[in-house]
């Protein structure tokens, strides 16, 4: 038994990622004696950032509270393009926030 440790790097796969979770790996080889190909596939689910809410205030019938949203970006890149938004019971008219 032999074991080879491969590495992928985020810049290798991010442009194949797109807004899925999930990256989908094939590794192949052959038996030179034998001509016998082997192939096995994965698929690896990528872990999201967890979202921490905190609410800032007491929550009282007919007023506004504020809510602290706390998430940390695992990526080695710049959020662009990125909005929260908050729905819940009684939120008639969600507005995003642009990060």
């Amino acid at each position: 038994e032999e074991t080879v440790t491969m590495t992928v790097s985020y810049s290798e796969y991010q442009p194949h990622v797109g807004d899925q979770d999930a990256l989908k790996l094939t590794v192949a080889g052959a038996v030179q004696e034998t001509g016998q190909v082997l192939a096995k596939e994965l698929r690896v689910r990528l872990h999201t950032p967890e979202l921490t809410l905190t609410l800032l205030g007491p929550a009282v019938v007919g007023q506004e509270v504020p809510v602290q949203v706390v998430f940390q970006n695992p990526l080695p890149e710049a959020l662009t393009g990125a909005s929260l938004r908050m729905e819940g019971a009684g939120i008639a008219c969600p507005k995003p926030v642009s990060l």
